[in-house]
């Protein structure tokens, strides 16, 4: 017999396998929450979204809405998700856009979501890649850019790209890189440093070579580790991206914090991507092939021995929370990380290093301007004799930590709404704005939801 399930939420999704939109439902069952949906054609599917129903409820109660972008590119014809561009029915304005600017990659990872080298495309000229950033402009303001693939650092004019983004007004410029020219080029890191690239969004995923053989079908170890050295003589902003794979690397999720911890304040921040079914992943996962939010906060906690714990981490603060959380750290003196953010059942998150009457999109775009850069310490401005609270505040400027993490929607897990309230978007080369996970989302035989032009 087959436990009671408890169905508290209607809700839409797609179908794995002919990408239609079907009705969908969230269930409680065992103490987690399943997603079951049916299709007519392909027939039913049940998924695991969250190992905790109670903690999935309680973080539910913080949703926001916003409807605050400034020009719609594309109209309502299929309706959601089919129409991105955005169209009039998406409710997040943009927090941080990417952008592709090549196709192309020197490695081939098994979980790469844009399952780069596939098709063979020319990359965008700078021509194209101006016009894409003029429409981000006039769509979404200034906010800050990622510069992606593919792998971005194979173009020789990445630092061309980069300093027309900075001429264009976008304040915060970052590369989204797997890190092998920047170890291996230090010139070429100091010229994107001189074009004003702020930070490298640097793919890391543990600190043993099996866990980078399993992922990334190479040793890789040694090019990261110099590659983080290499950013700290040309004082460049790092943030560790691992994807948590089970039974892979989850073993080392504070490992990973540990490491980070000893390169602060060049390192800023550590975001975990857990893991996603889409791009080069023709397979149907399994549950126990899922790694959900409440399982990183859980290992994050029980692995740092309390040093980090489960209520540290909020919610993202957007139309539905459960896509993502955050903590925020300062680094003590006595070498132990000291969070400044708290989530207590029933109570509002308590956000130290934000104000909670930003619109979600705002709130991101300050933290990311103002804390994923290079800032140097300057004793100077340490009072003489300062007391327990002065010493944090002065430490908070420079000796911190951002832990945060966002679990990709992939087609077995997509909920509409989750789409309509994404704030990360990516830009197309036809200049359309789609949300991240509708636009990298495939299905079970690896056919694109959106295609972008060639």
């Amino acid at each position: 017999m087959s436990e009671t399930e408890t169905s508290f939420a209607i809700t839409q999704s797609l179908c794995p396998v002919c990408l239609a939109r079907i009705p969908a439902r969230k269930v409680i069952q065992g103490g987690s929450v399943y997603l079951e949906k049916s299709c007519p054609q392909h027939g039913d599917f049940k998924v695991l979204i969250w190992k905790d129903a109670r903690l999935y409820q309680e973080w539910g109660k913080g949703q926001v809405s916003t409807k605050l972008i400034k020009k719609r590119l594309t109209a309502i014809d299929r309706g959601c998700p089919y129409d991105c561009g955005l169209c009039p029915n998406h409710e997040g304005e943009t927090c941080t856009v990417l952008m592709e600017i090549t196709k192309r990659c020197d490695i081939r990872c098994r979980v790469c979501f844009a399952d780069a080298n596939v098709h063979e495309t020319k990359d965008p000229t700078i021509d194209e890649i101006e016009g894409m950033l003029s429409t981000v402009l006039e769509t979404s303001g200034a906010c800050p850019v990622q510069l992606s693939g593919g792998e971005p650092t194979l173009r020789d004019d990445l630092p061309t790209i980069a300093a027309l983004a900075k001429n264009l007004g976008f304040e915060h410029v970052q590369i989204n890189t797997h890190g092998l020219r920047i170890a291996k080029d230090r010139e070429y890191l100091r010229e994107l440093k001189d074009a004003g690239v702020d930070l490298i969004y640097l793919q890391f995923d543990g600190l043993s070579d099996d866990v980078y053989q399993a992922i990334r079908n190479t040793n890789l170890l040694r090019l990261k580790l110099r590659a983080i050295e290499n950013c700290a003589e040309s004082k460049m902003g790092v943030i560790l991206v691992p994807t948590v794979i089970p039974g892979t690397n989850d073993h080392q999720l504070n490992d990973i914090i540990q490491f980070a911890k000893k390169w602060i304040p060049l390192v800023k921040g550590v975001h975990f991507q857990p893991i996603s079914y889409f791009g080069r992943y023709p397979c149907v996962p399994r549950d126990v092939d899922r790694i959900t939010i409440p399982d990183i906060l859980k290992a994050l906690e029980s692995q740092s021995a309390g040093e980090l714990k489960m209520n540290d981490f909020v919610p993202r603060r957007r139309r539905d929370p459960h896509c993502g959380f955050s903590a925020f750290y300062v680094l003590m003196e006595n070498g132990r990380l000291q969070a400044t953010t708290s989530f207590r059942f029933g109570q509002s998150p308590v956000l130290g290093s934000g104000c909670l009457k930003e619109s979600p999109a705002e709130h991101v775009r300050r933290f990311i301007s103002q804390r994923q850069k290079f800032a140097e310490e300057r004793p100077e401005q340490t009072p003489a004799q300062p007391n327990y609270w002065q010493s944090f505040f002065h430490r908070a400027k420079t000796h911190f930590l951002s832990v945060s993490g966002m679990p990709f929607q992939d087609v077995w897990t997509v909920e509409l709404g989750r789409l309509q309230g994404c704030c990360i978007h990516v830009i197309t080369r036809d200049r359309r704005l789609v949300p991240f996970c509708a636009f990298y989302l495939t299905s079970v035989t690896g056919e694109r939801l959106h295609k972008d032009v060639p």
